[in-house]
C-alpha cells in the first residue's frame, strides 16, 4: 500500500517541522507540500488538479490561523473544489463557533496546540482506521462498517485546562519554553511570565503531562535539587 499523501498548512515553520518528524515516526506517510498561507495552499491544489485532474493529497493538516486568512475559508475553498481527502485540525482556535463549523465542513480530528507525539499519533491511527474501513473495491458498506467509521472518525473536542490555569498564561509559558536556548526552572518562568514559581510549575507540568515538554533534574545548583524543562512538542 502507498504512503498517504499529506499537505501541511502552518506558518509557524518549527511547528511544521515537527510535524513532519512525527509524520517520518509513525511511519507511512509523505509530505508532499508545505503551505505558510492560504494562497500558497489554494495555489499547490489548483496547480495539482490541473496537471493531473487529481489533487494528489490524502489528507491535510490545517492551522485555523493563517497570515493572509482563516483555516475554515481553506477548508471551504478545498471543499467547493471538490477535495474530499480527510482534514485534520492542528490549532490553538478553541472557539466553540470554529469547532463546530470545522465539523460541519468535514474535520475528521480536532487536536488543540500545544500536544505531543502520542496524541498526535492517536488521531492519525482513527484516520487511517476510517481509512481502512472504506478502501475495499466495493461500492457499498453495511451498517457494522458504518457505525465503526462514525465512532473512529468523530472529532475530539478541545481538551479542557485544569482548575486554575489560564490559556493566556499557558502560552506565554509556551512561547518562553519554544525560544529558550536551554532548560528553565519553574522559578526561571514564574519570573519570566509574572507568575510565582508555585503556579509556573502547575503549567510546567501540564505541559509535562501533554508531552510537549522534557522534565529533568538540574545539577550542579546548591541547594535543593531542582527540575528544568526544555520544549520538545508542536503549539500555535
Amino acid at each position: 500500500m502507498r504512503d498517504y499523501r499529506v499537505l501541511i498548512i502552518e506558518d509557524e515553520q518549527l511547528t511544521a517541522d515537527t510535524y513532519a518528524e512525527y509524520l517520518a515516526r509513525a511511519g507511512g506517510y509523505e509530505v508532499v507540500h508545505r503551505s505558510p498561507t492560504m494562497a500558497d495552499a489554494l495555489r499547490f491544489l489548483k496547480s495539482r488538479w490541473s496537471a493531473r485532474q487529481s489533487f494528489g493529497v490524502d489528507v491535510v493538516l490545517l492551522d485555523m490561523n493563517l497570515p493572509d486568512g482563516h483555516g475554515l475559508e481553506v477548508l471551504r475553498q478545498m471543499r467547493a473544489a471538490g477535495f474530499t481527502g480527510g482534514v485534520l485540525a492542528l490549532t490553538g482556535a478553541t472557539e466553540l463557533k470554529t469547532i463546530r463549523q470545522a465539523i460541519a465542513l468535514g474535520v475528521v480530528q480536532y487536536l488543540v496546540k500545544p500536544f505531543g507525539y502520542q496524541q498526535f499519533a492517536e488521531r492519525l491511527r482513527a484516520f487511517r482506521e476510517v481509512s481502512a474501513e472504506f478502501a475495499g473495491t466495493g461500492s457499498a458498506a453495511d451498517q457494522d462498517a458504518v457505525d465503526r467509521a462514525f465512532r473512529r472518525h468523530r472529532p475530539v473536542s478541545p481538551p479542557e485546562l485544569p482548575k486554575g490555569l489560564t490559556e493566556g498564561t499557558l502560552s506565554a509559558v509556551v512561547d518562553l519554553l519554544r525560544t529558550a536556548s536551554a532548560g528553565l526552572s519553574a522559578g526561571e518562568v514564574g519570573a519570566a511570565v509574572g507568575t510565582s514559581r508555585v503556579t509556573a510549575r502547575r503549567y510546567l507540568e501540564h505541559l509535562s503531562q501533554q508531552g510537549v515538554v522534557e522534565r529533568q533534574p538540574r545539577y550542579g545548583t546548591p541547594g535543593r535539587p531542582e527540575n528544568e524543562y526544555r520544549w520538545a512538542g508542536a503549539a500555535d
